[in-house]
């Protein structure tokens, strides 16, 4: 018998989603302050060498259930896409940042929605394909060479983070439990927590494009030889599992004032990109670069506590149900 009780492993999820959350709220909010700070977009580029890789490797995980992924996708993921794609999208059109309605173009942070929707729908067919996780890899390291679509529906995403929902797919409890308990774990963990700061702080002194992290654009987009383009594929790839290794080897299965974000984690993504607009407004007339950036991360935690809160899931869901009742009124 496992020694980590069922409760505890529900914990050491919810604590390792809790974590990657708190990272995504506050990789937005540096989004424009990284543009201009080093130390900013440092901090950037080490959060996105990580969070959406070892964030989509635990979706992945969480999606074993073939049948229940397939037929709850569009109430989980596409109507609640669509309904906020489209306020995003007014709101983004009524202010002046965009001058087209792109119903089919996630807006800002909405892309991961849409590729849940995607991956869960085709994910019974997927895993009846042989060798589709090295074929994801495959495509996925290739994948900028296509030009005929980015951001539209999501698709140059939906295909460079396929590896890590696969791969969180195929990966049995068993082997999660072994790394946790690998006597190693924690050693070998903070030598890539360290190696992650030194690609980071390469990466910066280098002037790589940060939007490489995205995985949203053709290699001709970036002034770098084709070769360095497929390298750093690899490379992002490579750290990217790294840290799917540190995030359960060192995740607690107690307990945490964070582990009510990882309990939360769909209502904070849905909904935070509404806060962090206009937290980034109301400090960019701060001109102390590092009270800018306290200002920022306080902020990240503001909205993390105001979004976790029951009463914001309760009324969330309740919306999205009724809005899902009038469109599918036959929905069960």
């Amino acid at each position: 018998m496992s020694t980590i009780t069922q409760p505890k492993r529900e914990y050491l999820y919810d604590n390792i989603r809790g974590i990657l959350i708190l990272f995504v709220v506050l990789g937005h909010a540096l989004e424009y302050f990284r543009l201009d700070n080093k130390v900013g977009a440092f901090i950037y580029v080490f959060i996105y060498l990580f969070h959406m890789p070892v964030f989509i490797f635990i979706s992945g995980y969480f999606s074993k259930n073939l049948a229940k992924g397939r037929a709850t996708a569009v109430e989980t993921f596409l109507v609640p896409y669509l309904l906020l794609n489209l306020i995003l999208s007014l709101i983004m059109l009524a202010i002046g940042k965009i001058d087209a309605f792109m119903i089919l173009s996630p807006g800002w942070t909405l892309w991961y929605l849409y590729c849940m929707f995607i991956w869960r729908l085709l994910l019974p067919d997927l895993v009846k394909v042989r060798r589709i996780l090295v074929l994801s890899f495959i495509v996925g390291i290739f994948s900028g060479f296509l030009t005929e679509f980015g951001t539209y529906m999501a698709m140059a995403r939906t295909l460079g983070f396929l590896p890590y929902f696969l791969a969180g797919y195929f990966t049995d409890r068993s082997l999660l439990e072994k790394i946790y308990h690998w006597r190693w774990r924690k050693i070998i963990s903070i030598g890539i927590i360290i190696l992650g700061l030194i690609v980071a702080y390469v990466w910066v002194q280098s002037d790589l494009p940060p939007e490489i992290l995205w995985r949203d654009r053709s290699f001709l987009l970036f002034k770098l030889p084709l070769y360095q383009n497929i390298l750093d594929n690899i490379l992002l790839y490579l750290v990217g599992f790294a840290f799917v290794f540190v995030f359960i080897s060192l995740a607690a299965p107690r307990p945490h004032f964070f582990t009510s974000w990882g309990q939360k984690t769909l209502t904070i993504y849905l909904l935070h990109v509404y806060l962090v607009a206009p937290l980034v407004e109301l400090t960019e007339a701060v001109k102390n670069p590092l009270l800018h950036l306290i200002l920022l991360v306080a902020g990240t935690f503001l909205i993390l506590y105001l979004l976790s809160r029951p009463k914001v899931t309760t009324t969330l869901q309740k919306t999205l149900a009724r809005i899902l009742h009038f469109i599918m009124p036959n929905h069960e």
